[in-house]
């Protein structure tokens, strides 16, 4: 299978990271600010899901790629359909905690509540969708050089 590549490395493996990272620190940092009521992790949070929701556009543009060279009749198709869901949907649930997160705005205790309620939903989405993506790596072999059919 071939799909976005740089020195013969698939690209969407490499860019995970960065959405992963960023989103998963969002429900550490609102419980932060729920705690300590300190504006400063309010506006962590906002800047990670500024670099996460960013970082996970390129991501998904280069996944998108590495799908449309899966072929159809592939095994790993419903997988990899399942992944590209569970990540469009965490990405637009970080998109909306994203928007309650807006700078210079005094966050209220809904804004607050509605802020956690969205990181930790986004979180559940992007655990399940990196699941689903390990399993296209791990039991299909989706990017890997010699691929295989599943174990």
């Amino acid at each position: 299978m071939k799909g976005l590549r740089i020195g013969g490395h698939p690209l969407h493996p490499a860019l995970v990271h960065f959405p992963i990272a960023a989103w998963t620190a969002v429900p550490l940092l609102d419980v932060l600010y729920l705690t300590l009521r300190n504006p400063f992790w309010w506006q962590c949070a906002f800047w990670l899901l500024v670099v996460g929701t960013g970082m996970a556009l390129l991501t998904m543009g280069a996944g998108l790629f590495d799908l449309l060279a899966l072929p159809v009749t592939h095994p790993a198709q419903g997988t990899a359909q399942r992944h590209l869901l569970l990540m469009g949907s965490a990405w637009c649930v970080f998109i909306g905690d994203l928007l309650l997160h807006a700078p210079g705005v005094a966050p209220s205790v809904p804004r607050i509540v509605s802020g956690l309620t969205l990181s930790l939903a986004g979180l559940a989405l992007t655990l399940a969708g990196a699941y689903a993506g390990g399993k296209l790596v791990y039991d299909f072999g989706v990017g890997q050089r010699d691929t295989h059919a599943g174990r």
